[in-house]
């Protein structure tokens, strides 16, 4: 019987408990009556804004009437006059905005009129906030009639907010001057938007380790006279690399590229890029021995000085050699240009900044990103130019100083030409003592790359 009660008691007790009571529905209705507040005051704010700013709008439209045409009730003697209102439509954050205009006449020299259109209301529909809207949508991939429909424009207006904001940026990237950058190294590269058309773009590192997007030049392919162009334009705005002292330039395969530095800058030192040697050798050999060439490699790029280097290059070429006659011959083939930078004798941290091309080809990456959203390049325009203009300005926005920066003035040193005094602006000091040959290998096995690529991929680019 005791068990029956207290059942009850608990029926009655979850009954009390999570029965709606009248205190619970006025609560209820407290809270419908509090949204419903919200709601209505949000509106009357919404309201208040458009408001004042259809006011601000008719304000300025009514001075600029004011100037022309001189007061309502005292106009001036000059040649124009109010004729009117009319309704037009303004765009703002809040939506659309029907406004009353008023129309100004101008009377010509031969007795006719026309009508004038007010500076202030075609600032109104140009709106120059709306080219960074437009120009951030486009950058993040949204098409023109996209955008069009998120901020309530017409496809031709997006299309001239883009073409009005891409061609600003590319005379800001354009009118740099770089005459003040101290230039160590340079990286060029060529990227392919289209199967007719190639744009060549330049990077530059300075003493400091900070990177620079210089400049690019477009043309049908990859060749000497385009990247001629290129290295023209950047005399011509001033930049003063390989006067100090012999400049460092790092490529890919590419002899055009090779004829052009050769032919600007006839001392200069040409790395080329063991990334792309490496993928060069894992496209020539079995899949089996792929594994083997990365291993010999690595120890390639982390070795430091001319004599170390000199025997990791000898056993990668041995190793070649054993496996496959014709990539062994180009590997030898390429020796002077695979250890240039060994040869400086400078600290092993700048290996990974400077044996390869990953800086530029990180930059071609996001770049080609950007561009391949579109179709169709119109080469009667500057479309091309525009376009790879603001990419490389978004990709530069991200760039920090190169890995081993702090070591820079001993490569400005041993860059230094023989015979010279003044090696560089900061490189009073002579490079560090580089250890032994013994040394080596336990410090290939320190250092980490954050290049190296898998063993299947293809070779595009250099293939030996």
């Amino acid at each position: 019987m005791v068990l029956v009660d207290r059942a009850m008691f608990r029926h009655r007790l979850f009954e009390q408990t999570f029965k709606p009571t009248n205190t619970m529905k006025d609560q209820r209705g407290t809270q419908t009556a509090k949204q419903a507040w919200n709601e209505d005051f949000n509106g009357i704010f919404q309201e208040r804004i458009r408001a004042i700013v259809r006011e601000g709008l008719l304000a300025m439209f009514e001075l600029e009437v004011t100037a022309l045409c001189g007061e309502t009730y005292r106009p001036t003697k000059s040649l124009h006059r109010r004729a009117g209102s009319e309704m037009v439509t303004i765009q703002t954050t809040s939506g659309k905005e029907r406004i009353s205009k008023r129309r100004v006449r101008e009377r010509l020299p031969n007795g006719q009129e026309r009508e004038v259109r007010l500076k202030s209301y075609s600032e109104v529909k140009l709106r120059k906030g709306m080219f960074q809207e437009v120009l951030e949508a486009i950058c993040h991939g949204a098409s023109g009639n996209g955008v069009g429909k998120m901020l309530g424009l017409s496809a031709s207006t997006v299309c001239e907010g883009w073409k009005a904001r891409s061609k600003e940026l590319l005379d800001e990237f354009r009118g740099r001057d770089f005459s003040q950058i101290d230039v160590v190294a340079m990286m060029v590269d060529g990227i392919f938007p289209s199967k007719e058309s190639c744009v060549v773009v330049a990077l530059a590192i300075d003493i400091e380790g900070n990177k620079h997007l210089l400049d690019f030049e477009e043309g049908s392919s990859e060749s000497a006279e385009v990247v001629k162009g290129l290295f023209a334009r950047l005399h011509a705005r001033g930049l003063k690399a390989g006067t100090a002292r012999r400049l460092l330039l790092v490529r890919d395969g590419s002899e055009a590229i090779a004829k052009a530095v050769r032919h600007f800058w006839p001392d200069a030192l040409q790395q080329e890029c063991l990334v792309h040697i490496e993928r060069g050798l894992c496209a020539k050999l079995s899949w089996k021995h792929q594994s083997e060439v990365v291993k010999r490699m690595n120890r390639l790029r982390g070795v430091q000085g001319a004599e170390a280097g000199e025997e990791a290059f000898e056993q990668l070429l041995q190793f070649v050699r054993g496996k496959n006659l014709a990539a062994a011959e180009s590997l030898e083939g390429r020796k002077e240009g695979i250890l240039v930078f060994h040869r400086l004798n400078v600290p092993a941290t700048l290996n990974v900044t400077f044996l390869s091309t990953n800086h530029i080809e990180n930059v071609m990456r996001n770049s080609r990103g950007m561009i391949n959203k579109v179709c169709r390049w119109n080469p009667k325009s500057d479309q091309l130019s525009r376009w790879m203009g603001v990419a490389l300005l978004r990709a530069q926005e991200g760039f920090r100083r190169v890995r081993g920066h702090r070591e820079l003035g001993g490569l400005a040193a041993a860059l230094g030409r023989a015979g010279s005094a003044d090696l560089s602006l900061r490189s009073s000091s002579a490079p560090p003592a580089r250890p032994s040959a013994q040394e080596q290998s336990g410090l290939a096995r320190g250092i980490a790359f954050s290049y190296q690529m898998p063993v299947n991929q293809t070779a595009e680019i250099l293939t030996i």
